[in-house]
C-alpha cells in the first residue's frame, strides 16, 4: 500500500437505514485494512443530517405550536449511535489495524446531500449506502449517493445493500484513456492493499451490433488503432505495469458490470466537477452506482 497522509479522515453518511449501516460497516473494515497496511491512523466519522421539513414548519406555525427540533436532532443522533454500536459489535475488536481506527459521531442540521459533500471537503473519502431513508424516513438515499458522487471533490464510495464485508483483494478500474479514467486508475493504484490485484478494463464499443470476435475480425484496422491508443494511455499512467490490462471490444457498461461480479471494488471516473457547475455524472458511472455487485468508487479529476 502506498504511504498516505496521516491521519486519514473518512466521512460515512448515516440516516437510520440498513444500507447506511452497511456503508459504515464497509468503511470501518476498509479503514482497518488501510491502517494495517500503512500504519496510519484513520478517523471514520459517522455523520447524520437532520432538518425540519418546510411543510411541517408551516403546519406548526399555523397551529400555533413549535416543531420539536430537539427531538428530531436526538433521533438523528440515536441513529448514528445505533449504527456505530451495530458495526463495532459485528467486527472483531482485535482485527488487524483496529487499534489505529477511531469511529466518531457527528450530527449536523442541514440537507443530507449538501451537508455530506461539505463535510468531505477536507476528508480523504466519502462513503454512502446505495439507498436509504431520510431523517424522517421519507427521503431516498439514491439521490444523495448520486449527488455526492457528482459533486464531491474527494472519492465517493457507494456500498450496495447487504454487502458482505471482506478484505479488498480485487479492484477493477474502468478505463477509456480520458483524464477522468486516468484519475481513477491512479487512485486505485495508490490505495490498493499489498497483494491486491488491480485490473484496468478498457471497454471499446466499435460495433454495438456485433460480439467481440466478430468486431475484431471485421474491423481489424480500427481494433489495432484503438489497442495502440489504449496501450499508450496505460503506459502514461502505469509505466511499471502494476495493473493488469484488459482491452475488450464490448459495451463498457456490460463489461464493467460483469467484472464487478468477481471484484471487491470497482473504480470509475466522473464528469461531475464542483457544486457550482454541477456537471453530469457519466452514464456508465451512473449505471454502476445502482447496479454493480460490489462497492463502487467514483473519482473526480481532483480526487
Amino acid at each position: 500500500m502506498t504511504e498516505q497522509l496521516n491521519p486519514q479522515r473518512w466521512i460515512v453518511g448515516i440516516d437510520g437505514s440498513d444500507p447506511a449501516v452497511d456503508a459504515l460497516r464497509w468503511g470501518v473494515h476498509q479503514a482497518r485494512q488501510v491502517a494495517d497496511g500503512t500504519s496510519c491512523d484513520v478517523v471514520v466519522e459517522a455523520t447524520a443530517a437532520f432538518h425540519v421539513p418546510t411543510v411541517m414548519a408551516l403546519f406548526a406555525a399555523k397551529r400555533g405550536f413549535g416543531v420539536d427540533q430537539i427531538g428530531i436532532e436526538a433521533t438523528a443522533g440515536h441513529d448514528v449511535d445505533e449504527a456505530i454500536a451495530t458495526v463495532l459489535a459485528d467486527l472483531a475488536e482485535d482485527a488487524p489495524g483496529a487499534a489505529r481506527v477511531t469511529v466518531t459521531s457527528t450530527v449536523v442540521e442541514g440537507q443530507a446531500a449538501e451537508l455530506l459533500v461539505d463535510a468531505a471537503d477536507d476528508a480523504t473519502l466519502l462513503v454512502v449506502g446505495r439507498r436509504g431513508e431520510g431523517g424522517l424516513r421519507h427521503h431516498v438515499l439514491g439521490s444523495v449517493s448520486r449527488y455526492c458522487a457528482t459533486h464531491a471533490e474527494v472519492p465517493v464510495v457507494v456500498v450496495p445493500t447487504d454487502w458482505t464485508v471482506r478484505d479488498t483483494a480485487s479492484i477493477v478500474v474502468g478505463f477509456d484513456g480520458s483524464d477522468h479514467a486516468a484519475a481513477a486508475l491512479r487512485w486505485a493504484l495508490d490505495v490498493a492493499p499489498d497483494g491486491a490485484a488491480v485490473r484496468a478494463v478498457a471497454a471499446i464499443e466499435l460495433a454495438p451490433w456485433l460480439d467481440q470476435d466478430l468486431t475484431v475480425s471485421r474491423y481489424p484496422d480500427d481494433v489495432r488503432e484503438h489497442e495502440v491508443a489504449m496501450t499508450e494511455a496505460f503506459d502514461r499512467i502505469d509505466p511499471q505495469h502494476r495493473a493488469e490490462r484488459d482491452i475488450v471490444f464490448h459495451a463498457p457498461r456490460q463489461a464493467l458490470a460483469e467484472a464487478s461480479l468477481t471484484a471487491d471494488l470497482v473504480v470509475v471516473g466522473t464528469r461531475g466537477r464542483g457544486r457550482i457547475t454541477a456537471g453530469l455524472l457519466g452514464s456508465v458511472s451512473s449505471d454502476l452506482l445502482h447496479t454493480a455487485a460490489c462497492p463502487v468508487v467514483v473519482v473526480s479529476n481532483g480526487g
